[in-house]
């Protein structure tokens, strides 16, 4: 028929004929190992090796050596393989709903991953795309991780759901799942940390229930890795205190604030620093550091003073020769301090050393406590 194309192929020599026209001269592609052909249909056709294509159909050859394509037969390139190791794998996702090499039928847009348990070198059909090369994830047996939106035994990604993985092991991150906060270190306690655990979900722990929200306290030495039905909302370290150091300390379920002296203390899951508001000039006598016997000049009490740490027990040292007028806000009483002494002014302190006392430098009918340094020299 007019317009017909079809092949002769060496060796053999040909002689023209008047109504036929040459159209051009084909030659053999050689196909490497690991190298795919890839071919489309210009028009229907039947393939060499007897299969129907349509118009436009693409396919590849994965036979190795030399191919002549057929008149209607057009080349579009060579495709090299993927060599796999046990670190790389690849992630491929389907263009079009069709069967693949192992027999799995794949749904348009549908993703997965190639390792070297299925082919050590391979070569993406037409009907796949390679979005990108995977590594491993390795783990140490000090190191742990979760994974967001983890894959289920039907392959399908659970929403919503976190997975932990601890170590020691090896694993490919697959489609859909992502990693919550990279890699993490186990948490190593030493005797004097604690962590501040909350639940987030309801679950067991060691036979007891926790219920969402439920916060309670690990102390150390020990190691901990967080489940996934909880978080870690803080770390603690021991406050070691003098016996003429504290801190005060607010319970966040009761409101109550009491003061912590001399021991090393660390705040529980209900409890939080509390910082102890003063008037302003008593911030700066406690600040200023001022002897006031010895700095009597106006060039000492310029001096720049140093914040105060509102969580720690106010205390108040009289120096030599001076006296302080203290007064107890619930007692309703007041006493002189002699110094050279030191005064600590505790909260909620069952011990008689330490009252229950506010400052105020001026009046002491403006606030609960007044101090007042005379100098005994005068």
């Amino acid at each position: 028929m007019a317009h017909d194309e079809w092949l002769f192929t060496g060796p053999g020599t040909y002689l023209p004929h008047k109504n036929v026209e040459v159209v051009e001269t084909i030659r053999a592609s050689i196909i490497s190992p690991n190298q795919a052909l890839r071919l489309r249909a210009l028009k229907a056709c039947k393939d060499q090796g007897g299969k129907e294509r349509v118009c436009g159909e693409e396919w590849l050859i994965n036979k190795t050596g030399a191919y002549l394509p057929g008149a209607y037969e057009q080349v579009v390139g060579f495709i090299s393989a993927y060599v796999l190791t046990e670190n790389i794998a690849l992630h491929l996702e389907a263009l079009q709903s069709y069967k693949d090499r192992f027999g799995v039928d794949r749904k348009s847009g549908e993703q997965w991953l190639i390792t070297i348990k299925d082919s050590e070198a391979f070569i993406p059909d037409v009907h796949e795309n390679v979005l990108q090369v995977v590594n491993i994830s390795t783990l140490t047996n000090r190191q742990y991780c979760v994974i967001l939106d983890p894959t289920g035994e039907d392959g399908r990604n659970k929403l919503g759901q976190r997975k932990l993985i601890k170590g020691e092991k090896s694993f490919f991150l697959q489609p859909g799942e992502r990693l919550e906060a990279g890699i993490q270190d186990v948490h190593i306690l030493g005797e004097d940390e604690a962590i501040i655990i909350k639940a987030v979900l309801a679950f067991k722990d060691n036979g007891e229930d926790r219920a969402p929200g439920n916060l309670w306290m690990i102390r150390g030495p020990c190691e901990f890795i967080p489940s996934v039905e909880m978080e870690i909302i803080d770390r603690r370290k021991a406050m070691p205190l003098d016996e003429n150091e504290g801190i005060y300390v607010r319970d966040i379920k009761t409101g109550k604030v009491r003061a912590v002296v001399g021991q090393t203390y660390v705040l529980n899951q209900d409890e939080e620093l509390w910082d102890k508001p003063l008037p302003e000039q008593i911030e700066k006598l406690l600040s200023a550091e001022v002897d006031p016997v010895a700095d009597r000049t106006a060039r000492a009490h310029n001096k720049e003073a140093k914040a105060r740490l509102k969580h720690k027990v106010v205390s108040y040292r009289v120096p030599h020769n001076a006296a302080a007028q203290i007064y107890d806000y619930k007692a309703k009483r007041a006493r002189v301090v002699f110094g050279p002494d030191l005064v600590m002014l505790a909260l909620m302190s069952t011990s008689p050393n330490y009252p229950c006392l506010a400052v105020n430098l001026n009046d002491p009918t403006v606030s609960d406590l007044c101090v007042c340094c005379l100098d005994l020299t005068l």
